[in-house]
C-alpha cells in the first residue's frame, strides 16, 4: 500500500528530524540562568506522570496536585505551590516555541508538493496540446486566491516571540548551538502576554508581522514561479494572489475599532510596506552602480525613504511613479549592461504589482442592525427626510425596495448621533480618503454581517451616496454575510432580488460583474447545530451559484477558516479541489486566523507551500474532466431529514432549563474573552482578560 509506506516514511523523517532534535535541544533549557530552572525542568516530567496516573484513577485535579507536592516536593505554602505551577506553564510555553522552531527548520523535508498537481507539471504534460494550453490560460485568468488575516484570541505568539522563532529556526537549521543558547535565553526573558490589553492598532501591528516577514516574500516568490512557467509556453500571466486584512476594519468583531483606528491601520500598513520596498531598494542601489541609472536611483531613494520613514510627507498613490523609474532602470540594464542584476529590479516591480501602496486590502465589517440604525438616523435629517415616510421601518421589504431611490444628497445633521452611528458615517467618508492615498484596493469591501434582506445592502449603498460618494465613482464592493440557518435558506432569494435591481445591476457592471458573498460558520453552528449548519451552507452555496450563473455574475465565496474548510473539510486545499461543478469555485477566498497563521504561514517556506497548495487546488479542480458525482434527489432528501432531526435535537438541548447549569458546571466557563464581545439591548459589553507573568519578562 503506497499511501501507508509514504505515511511511515514521513513519520520516520518526523521522528528523526523533529522529535530527536527537540529532545536533544530541550536539554539546553536546564542550563539557562533563570530562577529555579533546574527544579522546574526536573519536576515537570514527574508532574506530567502524576497527572496521567491520577486521571486514569479517577482523581480530581485538586487531589492530584496535593499528592504530587506531598510526594515530590517540600512545598507546603500555597504561594510556593502556585509559583511552581506557574513556572510549569511558562516552561511549557517556551518548550512549545522550541518545538515549533525545530519543526519549521525541517519543513522542506517533511512536506512535499504533489508534483502532478503543480502548474509546471500540468503545462509540461500539455505542451503539445494547444486547446488545453488555451484552457489553462483562461483558467489562470479567472482564478484568484484571497487570504484574509483576522485577529483572534487563539493567536498565541506576540510579534517579539515570532521573531525569536524565525531566528531560532535558522540557528537549528545551521546547527548553531551558540546562537541557539543565546536565543533561548532571550526567549526566557521575553513576555508572552502584555500586562495591559492591546489596542486594536496593537493587534493590527502584531498581525502585520506576518505580512512583513513571510507573505511579502512568499507571495512574490510564487508569482515569479507562475510568471516563469507561463512565459515558457508563451501564455499571458496574471496576478493570482491577494491579501486581505481585518484588524482595524472589523467593527463587528471588535467594537473598540473606530474611524481613527481604521485610518491609523491603513497608514501603518502602507508605511510597513514602504519599509519593505526600501529594504529591497537598498540591495538594488548597492549592486547597480553603473552609468545611466543615477537619476532614477536618486528619485527612488528620495520617494521610498520619505514614504517609509517621514510621517509628515504628502501621501498619495505612487505605484506608477515607482514602476516608471524601475522600468527605466531595467531598460538601461538590458541595453547597456548585459542585463546585469535585472532580476533584482524585476523582483521589486513584481512586489509593487502585488502590493501597490497598501500591502493588504483593509475590509470594513459592520452588523446590519447597526447599519439600519444609521439609515434611520440619516432619514431624520434634511433633505433625506423628504424622501421617506415616517413609518418606513414598519413597511414590508417589497415596499422598502420601491422607496429606495439612490439619490445623492448631503444631509444636514442637526440631531446628535450616538457614537456608533457617528463612527459608521465617519468611516464611510474616510474610505474615500484611504483610496486616494493608498489606491482603490487599499479599502474597497464593506461586509454586512447578519445580512437578512436585500434592503440591508441597498440601504448601505444609500449611506455612501449621502456621505460623500457619487454614483459614477462608487468604487466599493458590497459583501453580504449570511450567518444563521434562516439567513442561509433565504440567501438565494435575496441575491436574486439584488441582481434584478436596476441600480445594483449597473453597479456590479462597473465592478466587472463580480460578487463576493461571505457565509457564516460559527453563528450558523451555534444557531442550528453542526449538521444543519454545514448542510445549510452547502445548500446556500449551490443556490447562490445557480442564481449568480443565471444573472451572468462571477461569484466568489468568502469562507471563514472556522467552517467546512477546517471542520470536516480535511486539508484546506483538498476541500477546494473537491468542489463539484454545482458550486462556484474559480475564486478562493478564506479567512486565516489564530494559531493557524503561525502554524501554516509562520515562515516563508511554510507560507509558500500552503499558498501553492491552494493555487494548485484551484487549477486541478478547474481542469477536471469529470467532477465528483452530484447528490441525487434521494440522498438530498435523506440529508434534509437528518439535518432537521439534528436541528431539533440541538434546539431541544439548548432550550432545556438545566442545560446552562450543566454546561457551566461541566466546563467552569467564565464569560470573559480576549477579542470577543457580547451585545445586549443595543449596548456593547466588552471585557478583556489581562494575563501577566513572573517568568523573567512575563
Amino acid at each position: 500500500m503506497p499511501k501507508l509506506r509514504l505515511t511511515t516514511q514521513r513519520e520516520s523523517i518526523f521522528n528523526n528530524e523533529v522529535i530527536s532534535k527537540f529532545e536533544l535541544f530541550n536539554s539546553l533549557f536546564l542550563t539557562l540562568p533563570f530562577y529555579k530552572i533546574k527544579d522546574t525542568g526536573t519536576l515537570l516530567p514527574l508532574f506530567f506522570k502524576s497527572c496521567e496516573d491520577g486521571i486514569a484513577n479517577g482523581q480530581k485535579p485538586a487531589q492530584i496536585i496535593e499528592e504530587f507536592f506531598a510526594k515530590f516536593t517540600s512545598y507546603t505554602d500555597r504561594k510556593d505551590i502556585t509559583d511552581l505551577l506557574f513556572r510549569f506553564i511558562q516552561y511549557i510555553e517556551r518548550q512549545v516555541v522550541l518545538f515549533d522552531a525545530v519543526e519549521d527548520a525541517s519543513f522542506t523535508k517533511l512536506n512535499t508538493t504533489d508534483e502532478q498537481s503543480t502548474l509546471a507539471f500540468i503545462l509540461k504534460k500539455n505542451a503539445d496540446n494547444k486547446p488545453m494550453l488555451a484552457k489553462i490560460e483562461k483558467l489562470i485568468d479567472e482564478l484568484s486566491l484571497r487570504l484574509v488575516l483576522t485577529a483572534h484570541p487563539t493567536q498565541f505568539y506576540p510579534g517579539s516571540v515570532l521573531a525569536i522563532i524565525t531566528d531560532l529556526t535558522k540557528a537549528i537549521r545551521d546547527n548553531d548551538i551558540t546562537s541557539m543558547n543565546a536565543l533561548l535565553q532571550q526567549l526566557g526573558k521575553t513576555p508572552f502576554f502584555n500586562k495591559k490589553s492591546p489596542t486594536p492598532v496593537d493587534e493590527a501591528l502584531n498581525l502585520a508581522w506576518f505580512l512583513e516577514n513571510t507573505f511579502y516574500f512568499a507571495a512574490a516568490n510564487i508569482q515569479e514561479e507562475i510568471d516563469q512557467n507561463l512565459d515558457e509556453y508563451n501564455l499571458e500571466t496574471k496576478k493570482i494572489l491577494e491579501l486581505g486584512f481585518w484588524p482595524g476594519g472589523d467593527r463587528d468583531g471588535n467594537p473598540n475599532i473606530h474611524a481613527d483606528t481604521t485610518l491609523e491601520v491603513s497608514k501603518m500598513l502602507r508605511q510597513i510596506l514602504f519599509r519593505c520596498y526600501y529594504r529591497d531598494f537598498r540591495v538594488i542601489k548597492r549592486r547597480i552602480t553603473f552609468r545611466g541609472v543615477e537619476e532614477n536611483i536618486s528619485k527612488l531613494q528620495d520617494v521610498l525613504y520619505k514614504n517609509a520613514f517621514d510621517q509628515s510627507c504628502e501621501i498619495h498613490d505612487i505605484s506608477d511613479e515607482l514602476r516608471e523609474n524601475l522600468n527605466q532602470i531595467k531598460e538601461t540594464l538590458l541595453k547597456e549592461h548585459e542585463g546585469l542584476f535585472v532580476d533584482l529590479v524585476n523582483d521589486l516591480i513584481r512586489k509593487i504589482d502585488l502590493y501597490g501602496n497598501y500591502f493588504a486590502s483593509l475590509d470594513i465589517r459592520q452588523d446590519s442592525r447597526v447599519l439600519r440604525s444609521v439609515h434611520a438616523y440619516c432619514r431624520q435629517n434634511k433633505p433625506i427626510s423628504s424622501l421617506y415616510p415616517e413609518n418606513y421601518d414598519k413597511l414590508s421589504e417589497a415596499e422598502k425596495l420601491k422607496l429606495i431611490s439612490f439619490k445623492e444628497a448631503t444631509p444636514v445633521y442637526v440631531t446628535e448621533a450616538d457614537a456608533l452611528i457617528e463612527d459608521t458615517i465617519q468611516t464611510i467618508k474616510e474610505i474615500k480618503g484611504i483610496q486616494q492615498r493608498n489606491g482603490e484596493k487599499a479599502c474597497h469591501r464593506f461586509i454586512i454581517s447578519n445580512c437578512q434582506q436585500a434592503s440591508d445592502i441597498l440601504q448601505l449603498i444609500e449611506l455612501f451616496l449621502w456621505n460623500g460618494w457619487s454614483k459614477d465613482a462608487l468604487t466599493i464592493d458590497f459583501v453580504p454575510l449570511f450567518e444563521t440557518v434562516n439567513d442561509l435558506k433565504g440567501a438565494g432569494a435575496i441575491m436574486d432580488t439584488l441582481y434584478s435591481n436596476p441600480f445594483y445591476k449597473a453597479h456590479l457592471a462597473t465592478r466587472g460583474n463580480k460578487q463576493d458573498i461571505m457565509l457564516g460558520y460559527s453563528d450558523s453552528t451555534k444557531d442550528g447545530g453542526y449538521l444543519m449548519a454545514n448542510w445549510s451552507i452547502f445548500n446556500g452555496k449551490t443556490s447562490l451559484s445557480e442564481i449568480s450563473k443565471k444573472h451572468n455574475i462571477q461569484l466568489a465565496f468568502f469562507d471563514g477558516r472556522g467552517g467546512p474548510p477546517a471542520r470536516g473539510g480535511g486539508k484546506t486545499h483538498r476541500f477546494y479541489a473537491s468542489m463539484g461543478k454545482e458550486i462556484a469555485n474559480k475564486n478562493i477566498q478564506l479567512t486565516v486566523q489564530g494559531q493557524t497563521i503561525s502554524s501554516q504561514y509562520g515562515s516563508v517556506e511554510s507560507a509558500e507551500f500552503n499558498i501553492e497548495q491552494l493555487i494548485n487546488a484551484g487549477i486541478s479542480s478547474g481542469l477536471k474532466e469529470k467532477h465528483n458525482v452530484l447528490l441525487d434527489a434521494e440522498n438530498k432528501a435523506l440529508l434534509d431529514e437528518m439535518a432537521e432531526d439534528g436541528y431539533k435535537a440541538f434546539v431541544d438541548l439548548r432550550e432545556h432549563p438545566l442545560f446552562c447549569k450543566l454546561f457551566g458546571k461541566a466546563f467552569s466557563i467564565e464569560i470573559t474573552f480576549s477579542g470577543k464581545y457580547q451585545q445586549s439591548t443595543g449596548k456593547t459589553k466588552w471585557r478583556r482578560r489581562n494575563e501577566a507573568g513572573r517568568f523573567a519578562g512575563d
